[in-house]
């Protein structure tokens, strides 16, 4: 058995999340599917997994620009936790944390949790520029 290449794995994580959002740009929900693990697949048919990407994943359904964090593996190298910046068509850009799962064929995502929401910089009364997001609203904060 070959020895665990986490840079390897880390390219192939972000090969299949990449290939899942291209697949949501072109409205193939089907192959977008197959890029989720059995167990979302088990619990969600592919009409419910593309109703809940829609409504509850926008950004994500509709990307316009993708970048990658750190990739985090578990002890026995069996799942991982990736980090995503992504932004939406609609200039909103999430953090996203994907959970994926090495299934025999390959890594898979088996969920995606939204952890930051950044709004469009608009600009405000009298030319001022503001920020919406729950990120700056706590850098306010401080």
């Amino acid at each position: 058995m070959a020895a665990f290449d986490p840079i390897h794995s880390t390219d192939l994580i972000q090969s299949v999340i990449q290939q899942q959002m291209a697949a949501f740009n072109k409205e193939d929900y089907p192959t977008a599917y197959t890029l989720a693990s059995k167990s979302i697949r088990q619990r969600l048919s592919k009409e419910r997994f593309e109703t809940m990407v829609r409504s509850g994943y926008p950004q994500i359904a509709n990307s316009h620009l993708v970048s990658f964090g750190e990739t985090l593996f578990s002890d026995d190298t069996q799942a991982a936790v990736a980090t995503v910046h992504v932004t939406g068509k609609d200039h909103v850009t999430v953090i996203a944390r994907y959970l994926m799962v090495l299934e025999g064929e390959g890594w898979k995502i088996n969920g995606v949790t939204i952890v930051e929401e950044f709004q469009p910089i608009r600009s405000g009364p009298a030319g001022r520029r503001s920020a919406r997001s729950r990120e700056s609203e706590r850098l306010c904060h401080l």
